[in-house]
C-alpha cells in the first residue's frame, strides 16, 4: 500500500487496516493535520506477540507511536478518539479539529460521544441483525435517532457540521456514515431518509464530506474500495462480526 506521507520522513508511526472505520478516523486527523507518519497495514486479528506488544494488549487498531521525546520514551495511543485529541493536542496551531473556546469545546465533545454512543453501535446492531424481528427493528430506530439528532444539531448554513471548516465531529462520523450508505444499502436494504429539513441538512453534510480530501484520501484502491469494503463486512452481516463493537456504553 503506498504511504501518504515518506516514511523516511515519519516520526509517527500509524498501524491501520484498510477496512477499519475507527482506524480511518485516525488516518484522515493525520492528514488534515498535516503531521508526517508512517502508514502501517496490520490484521489486528493475529494477536501475535509483537503486535500485542504494540497495542498495549488490545489487538485493535488504530494505533499511534510516536518515537522517545521525552522522559517517559516513546508514546502509544491506542482508540480512534484519543488519536484525535492526542493529534490536536500535538499541532494545535494547524487546521483545528476542537474550537479554542471551551463552551465550544465542551459541546464538540458531547457529539463525539454521542456519535460512539448513539450511532455507531447500532449501525452494527443493525448490520448483524440477519433476520427480521424486534432486534433489527429497535436497532434500526435507535440508528436512525442518533442520526437525526446529529442532524439537527448541524450548522444550518454548512457544509459541514459546524460550518465552512472540518472538525472532529465531521471526521469522526464520517467513516461511519459511509458505512450506513455502503452496508446497510447493500445487506439491509436501507437508506437514511432525504426529506425534511433534518435529513436534508444531513445529506448535504454526507455529500460535501465524501468529496473532501481527506475522506478521498484514506479510500484505498478507491474504484474498488466499496465492493470491497461491502466483501469485507459479509461475516459482520450474518452475526459473525466482532462483539465489541456493538455495545452502547
Amino acid at each position: 500500500m503506498e504511504n501518504h506521507q515518506q516514511a523516511a520522513a515519519a516520526p509517527l508511526k500509524f498501524y491501520s487496516a484498510w477496512y477499519c472505520p475507527f482506524a480511518q478516523r485516525a488516518w484522515m486527523a493525520l492528514l488534515h493535520k498535516e503531521i508526517p507518519f508512517e502508514y502501517i497495514e496490520v490484521d489486528p486479528y493475529r494477536k501475535s506477540r509483537w503486535w500485542l506488544e504494540i497495542s498495549r494488549n488490545r489487538a485493535k487498531v488504530p494505533v499511534i507511536v510516536a518515537p522517545a521525546g521525552n522522559a517517559t520514551g516513546s508514546t502509544t495511543v491506542i482508540d480512534s478518539t484519543r488519536i484525535v485529541e492526542y493529534l490536536e493536542d500535538l499541532e494545535p496551531h494547524v487546521n483545528r479539529l476542537f474550537p479554542c473556546d471551551p463552551n465550544e469545546k465542551a459541546e464538540h465533545r458531547f457529539w463525539v460521544d454521542h456519535i460512539n454512543e448513539r450511532v455507531v453501535p447500532y449501525l452494527y446492531r443493525y448490520l448483524e441483525a440477519e433476520q427480521p424481528g424486534e432486534y433489527r427493528d429497535t436497532s434500526q430506530e435507535a440508528l436512525l435517532e442518533g442520526v437525526r439528532e446529529l442532524s439537527n444539531a448541524m450548522s444550518p448554513t454548512g457544509p459541514f457540521f459546524n460550518g465552512t471548516a472540518l472538525t472532529a465531529v465531521d471526521l469522526l462520523l464520517i467513516p461511519f456514515a459511509y458505512r450506513i450508505d455502503a452496508l446497510l444499502g447493500h445487506y439491509r436494504d436501507f437508506s437514511l431518509p432525504t426529506t425534511g429539513a433534518s435529513w436534508s441538512r444531513y445529506q448535504r453534510w454526507y455529500e460535501s464530506m465524501c468529496g473532501t480530501a481527506v475522506f478521498q484520501g484514506t479510500l484505498t484502491g478507491p474504484d474498488h474500495y466499496r465492493q470491497r469494503l461491502i466483501e469485507h463486512y459479509l461475516p459482520y452481516s450474518q452475526g459473525k462480526g466482532q462483539k465489541d463493537v456493538t455495545a452502547v456504553r
